[in-house]
């Protein structure tokens, strides 16, 4: 509340720039800029019914609701040169994604991208002289991008706060992620810490990708394609952007150090057996032990009879003692989005091939610190991330 209080100072309203971002204009430029950065073309796939008589095609896209999106996902220069060939040929084909973005009793009430099938090559049959690579083929990663993002009502559309604008933008990082993966082993393909499967890059890499193009949301340029106030068509008003960018970091030290003390939180409690943990030479118990990480780093105490990790399920759901990894991906994604920051426009596509090639195709093949030394051509440094404050 306060928050929101102090950027209207700032000459944010929140409630205005609602007006600007109607859902289906923001799906449509977040595909687009996606499509122009990494190289891409997606092509909705039509959906068949089950008792559909012409079923002939080699696979056929069922969905669990009828308002759920299939995307194929093609190389679009592969893509182009097939366009010049008579007959069609499917080497352009790189994965699918689902788009399930509104909210339904029973369903997972966050955003997140669920990973549907692996990337990974298949084993063939040994000819007579050993090779068994002849039969082998690739199997297309696909995913789903899981949303709660409100419907258009009294046919009125759907309009979009920023903070989901923004959120949208960094689940589809993931979804590039998964479907541009190239893995060798099914073991090496994209997944999710919450998946009932082992996979995918380590832990603290995983958001780098998605949090590396979030930063993309902020940019003016951006802002301008993905506005469109529905009434006139205008785009995002250059005061308001400027406004926007001030506030990107307002109270940005105690939401931060909140949530260094929620990792350190995280870390200790995974450290032993419990009951009772120790921090600076005292022992406390689990729900002690947070008030006391919490008031000592923010300098704001806990609301007295209140247990707030009890409705935190990160712990719960594959990031126990993994927390910290959300700050520790930030730092490296500013690190690679400044090599975007220098270009004329972010929407760059030769680093964005770049980025598409070192970064998001190798997946769990490489280690995240050859990833990033391979695209910036150096180590790694913190250095843009701590330039931010």
């Amino acid at each position: 509340y306060y928050m929101r209080k102090y950027k209207a100072t700032l000459g944010v309203d929140e409630a205005e720039l609602r007006e600007y971002f109607p859902l289906d204009h923001v799906k449509k430029e977040i595909l687009s800029i996606y499509q122009e950065l990494l190289g891409l073309r997606f092509e909705r796939v039509i959906v068949k019914n089950n008792n559909s008589k012409d079923n002939d095609d080699d696979e056929i896209f069922e969905v669990w609701l009828e308002d759920v999106e299939c995307y194929a996902v093609h190389d679009l220069k592969q893509w182009e040169e097939e366009e010049k060939k008579e007959g069609e040929s499917a080497s352009s084909l790189l994965g699918y994604f689902f788009l399930d973005i509104f909210p339904r009793d029973g369903k997972y009430s966050h955003q997140c991208v669920y990973p549907l099938r692996p990337s990974y090559v298949t084993v063939g049959n040994d000819t007579n002289d050993g090779d068994s690579s002849a039969d082998s083929h690739r199997v297309l990663p696909a995913c789903v991008n899981i949303g709660n993002l409100s419907r258009g009502t009294d046919g009125k559309p759907s309009m979009l706060r920023f903070r989901e604008v923004e959120t949208f933008f960094h689940e589809f990082g993931h979804v590039m992620h998964c479907v541009l993966s190239k893995s060798k082993h099914s073991l090496q393909a994209w997944a999710w810490s919450a998946v009932p499967w082992p996979g995918g890059v380590e832990q603290d890499f995983l958001e780098v990708p998605s949090m590396m193009l979030e930063n993309f949301v902020w940019q003016p340029e951006i802002l301008k394609r993905l506005s469109c106030r529905p009434k006139d068509g205008s785009s995002l008003p250059k005061d308001a952007i400027d406004a926007l960018s001030k506030s990107r970091f307002v109270m940005d030290s105690y939401s931060r150090s909140r949530v260094l003390s929620m990792s350190l939180y995280d870390l200790i409690v995974h450290s032993g057996p419990g009951p009772t943990y120790s921090y600076k030479g005292q022992d406390y118990d689990a729900i002690d032990l947070y008030s006391a990480i919490l008031s000592d780093a923010t300098g704001v105490s806990v609301i007295p009879d209140t247990f707030p990790v009890a409705s935190w399920y990160h712990p719960m759901m594959g990031y126990d003692a993994g927390y910290y990894s959300y700050y520790w991906s930030e730092a490296y994604a500013a690190d690679l989005f400044s090599e975007f920051e220098q270009a004329s426009s972010v929407v760059q596509y030769d680093l964005g091939l770049k980025y598409r090639e070192t970064i998001l195709s190798p997946c769990a093949m490489l280690d995240g610190n050859t990833m990033l030394r391979n695209f910036l051509g150096r180590d790694p440094s913190i250095e843009a991330f701590l330039m931010r404050f």
